[in-house]
């Protein structure tokens, strides 16, 4: 089967059903008459999916316009909707829901929960948990958003955190999508199927083109073209249960009035297809290099390209039905072009678009925009002069363009490069959060930052059209992206003096401690600023009374009071790195090598400056310093949790937040065991060694069983979601290589990505960090048995060692331990 044999069962039709949303905002008229708008069953869908009736929820279309209050309490948009307006009035157990758009309504839906159930939908806790009971009533209250694009997703999500998602989760994700008012998330599933089905029909064999696409984690990088022929092979089935779900996917955004952004071609081809095209070596085929790997690519003005891409947008709407107008196209993202030239870089923009506008052409499409990154103009700096930035998208028209302004919390772009004057001055832009890397498991973010960076948004820098997400991995961090969301609506915090009130309220509603009903919280007291001590405002909680429940709430609060001034607090917009899955590699502490995280072992000597996502940790005394107080913290958090009864829907949420932080403790309290382990071995100390690694292994031990406790922490979640694509046992064993590999080596032992995405995971702490731990002491004691070890001592015998466990991990099967 060739991936487009036998996809009729699949339902080709349903990319564009009940979508009732138009132009980029999915703006919707008003329509339906008595049974609501055309989209009003996909919103009471996301309503019955959280557990609130459906039969007590009517959706109504509101006229594109302010609306009037409709109680003298009511809040009113104070602009025009840009981005969708919605209100919500309930009365008599019923819910009323009005809006431009689905995804306002659905927003509107959420605050409703939040305020009037006590509950804030998270990743967490998608759910009320349970029996919502009557609907308490509410004024009209309204919303509206400034911002009519809200993007959504990283490419490299869909390795970090959804490559082995089916249905159920993906359903989840699209709620909490609407939920939190994102109109235009990055869709980039069976993209693989997609780029396949191209080259089989440009004649390649089906075996060279299954090579080339390599495994199921890979594929965010080789549609980036930053590496190929790793992992795999895909099951034989993939390619159709991929462009199945990817139906579903479409059909679910279009429904929720959602602009899904699609993928285009960037010209990255197997060798065979990098032949010359155009005028006689004028744009000659190229190559790009990314950690180790080399990349042929197409210019994007020759007509080899230009063939290509038309045959790929051809069966890109064949097996995922039309275009949607926005196009993800990044073709040197971390890599250098294969010329400087400005003349080059004019080229291959004008013919990047020009093939986009094709496709879009010969489908009978509108003019579609083209969605790039600024990540590259950031990471490969030293390479994009201003001249060449400009020259790139010279002859691409502005409007046609969307910029996305990636790491916007820590290094904003758009001043530098989209401002007047700027080299792309006049295009459109989205400031984004990028936040999380590799899905590593850190606790950070400067909240007070993130208020401040949103609300002063434009800055002066015109063509702004939104904001956005673009974590490499979800579902962490959670007060970050809820706050994140919330500021792209006009009932956020305005500026950090309302972040306390913010947080307040975002704690209660988190672990259920506000009660039933309206809620107030934050609304009547000075909030976390009044926590140094147990003298913060305190609500009812649900299942305990009295005095017991004053001090549940001011435990709780009094635990985040200590994690927004640390972990949260100003400053912290890169993660401090967990020493647990730092290499072991040399005598030397290896610490300093995760401030250079995924640069390939063997990049040139001296090498441009890249950028760290990770803080130096070991040079920064607020991490240590904080830890006393982090535990203090947990403790408040651990008390409030064993108060709460058992069938509690909050407590699940609360022991996740628990865990984190005391995972968060061990591990940055594991690099005293590890200084003194060397030091140990500087002072000829064997037994001195074997002692702190001792302490080190309980520690690391600990770490692994906290992990052990729940389901999202277990290799073995990760693993089995992967074997679950394969249907025999040769499918499945190469799709655990592929989910093992991503978390531990990542690519080759060459690349120097190795634990880039490493996990506070039970099967992963146990199994591959403490064995490396285990021969990295073992290897000093020995050295130290002789003396005092030299910082040059020869580590051949330690790496063998080390990369001997790494690939034993990484071939583990389902019978290995921690599973």
């Amino acid at each position: 089967m060739t991936g487009v044999e036998g996809l009729g069962s699949h339902g080709a039709g349903t990319g564009g059903a009940g979508t009732g949303g138009s132009g980029a905002c999915g703006i919707a008229l008003p329509g339906g008459g008595s049974a609501g708008p055309t989209w009003a069953g996909a919103v009471r869908g996301v309503a019955a999916r959280a557990g609130i009736d459906p039969g007590r929820v009517t959706v109504e279309a509101l006229p594109v316009s302010v609306p009037e209050p409709a109680a003298p309490d009511a809040t009113v948009p104070d602009r025009a909707p840009v981005g969708g307006a919605a209100d919500y009035r309930a009365a008599h157990g019923h819910l009323t829901l009005r809006a431009t758009d689905p995804v306002a309504a659905s927003v509107a839906l959420g605050r409703y929960a939040r305020r009037y159930l006590g509950v804030r939908f998270t990743w967490r806790r998608p759910t009320l948990g349970r029996p919502p009971g009557p609907l308490p009533d509410a004024p009209r209250t309204a919303l509206s958003s400034p911002h009519g694009i809200r993007y959504h997703l990283n490419v490299v999500t869909f390795g970090y955190s959804t490559p082995f998602w089916g249905w159920e989760r993906w359903e989840r994700e699209l709620d909490w999508m609407a939920l939190h008012g994102m109109t235009h998330p990055l869709a980039l599933v069976a993209h693989e199927a997609v780029l396949a089905e191209t080259f089989r029909r440009a004649g390649l064999p089906e075996a060279v083109v299954a090579e080339w696409i390599g495994g199921a984690a890979h594929l965010p990088w080789t549609f980036m073209g930053g590496m190929h022929s790793f992992g795999g092979p895909l099951p034989a089935r993939w390619a159709d249960r991929r462009v199945g779900l990817a139906r579903q996917i479409l059909a679910r955004m279009h429904e929720l009035g959602m602009t899904p952004v699609l993928p285009g071609f960037g010209g990255h081809v197997p060798p065979a297809l990098a032949g010359a095209g155009g005028p006689p070596d004028r744009y000659p085929p190229g190559e790009i290099e990314w950690q180790g790997w080399r990349i042929p690519l197409l210019h994007p003005a020759s007509a080899r390209f230009q063939e290509l891409h038309a045959v790929f947008g051809q069966v890109q709407r064949e097996l995922l039905g039309p275009g949607t107008g926005y196009y993800a196209v990044d073709p040197y993202i971390e890599s250098v072009p294969p010329s400087g030239d400005p003349e080059h870089l004019r080229a291959a923009g004008r013919g990047t678009y020009r093939a986009l506008a094709a496709a879009a052409r010969a489908a009978g499409e509108p003019e579609p925009v083209w969605v790039l990154q600024g990540w590259p103009f950031h990471y490969k700096g030293a390479f994009w002069t201003p001249d060449r930035t400009a020259a790139y998208l010279r002859d691409v028209p502005a409007d046609r363009s969307l910029v996305l302004d990636l790491w916007g919390e820590h290094v904003p772009l758009h001043e530098a490069l989209l401002a007047d004057g700027a080299p792309l001055a006049g295009r459109p832009w989205v400031w984004c959060a990028l936040h999380n890397f590799g899905g590593r498991p850190a606790l950070f973010g400067d909240l007070a930052g993130l208020v401040r960076d949103v609300v002063n948004l434009p800055d002066g820098v015109p063509h702004l059209r939104g904001v956005g997400l673009a974590p490499e991995a979800i579902e962490n961090n959670e007060v970050f992206y809820e706050l994140a969301t919330d500021l792209a609506w006009d009932d956020g915090p305005h500026s950090p003096a309302e972040l306390d009130g913010w947080l307040e309220r975002f704690v209660l509603r988190r672990y259920g401690l506000g009660g039933h009903g309206p809620d107030r919280a934050g609304l009547d007291g000075d909030g976390l600023g009044k926590l140094g001590s147990d003298d913060g405002p305190a609500r009812p909680g649900r299942g305990v009374s009295g005095d017991d429940s004053d001090d549940l709430v001011g435990m709780a609060l009094r635990a985040w009071h200590t994690f927004f001034s640390t972990l949260y607090g100003p400053g912290r917009t890169r993660s401090v790195p967990t020493p647990v899955i730092a290499r072991p590699w040399t005598t030397g502490l290896p610490f300093p090598a995760q401030r250079s995280a995924g640069e390939a072992l063997a990049a040139p000597a001296p090498a441009p400056a890249t950028p760290s996502s990770d803080v130096d940790a070991e040079n920064d005394p607020a991490v240590g310093a904080a830890l006393p107080r982090l535990a203090r913290a947990a403790g408040d958090l651990r008390t409030v949790l064993d108060a709460l009864p058992a069938d509690d829907p909050g407590r699940d949420t609360l022991a996740a937040d628990l865990a984190d932080v005391t995972a968060h403790v061990l591990a940055q309290g594991t690099r005293t065991h590890v200084r003194a382990i060397l030091a140990a071995a500087r002072a000829g100390d064997p037994a001195g060694v074997r002692s702190h690694m001792a302490g080190l292994r309980a520690d690391l031990l600990e770490l692994d069983d906290l992990a052990a406790a729940r389901p999202e922490t277990r290799v073995a979640t990760w693993v089995d979601a992967a074997r679950a694509w394969g249907d025999t046992d040769a499918e499945r064993t190469a799709m655990e290589r592929e989910a093992r590999s991503l978390v531990s080596v990542w690519g080759g032992q060459h690349n120097g990505l190795h634990d880039y995405s490493g996990r506070h995971w039970h099967g992963l702490v146990r199994d591959l960090y403490l064995p490396r731990w285990q021969a990295w002491a073992d290897w000093l004691a020995g050295l130290a048995a002789t003396g005092p070890v030299p910082p040059d001592a020869d580590p051949a015998a330690l790496r063998r060692r080390i990369v001997a466990i790494e690939e034993a991990w990484r071939a583990a099967g389902p019978g290995a331990a921690g599973r």
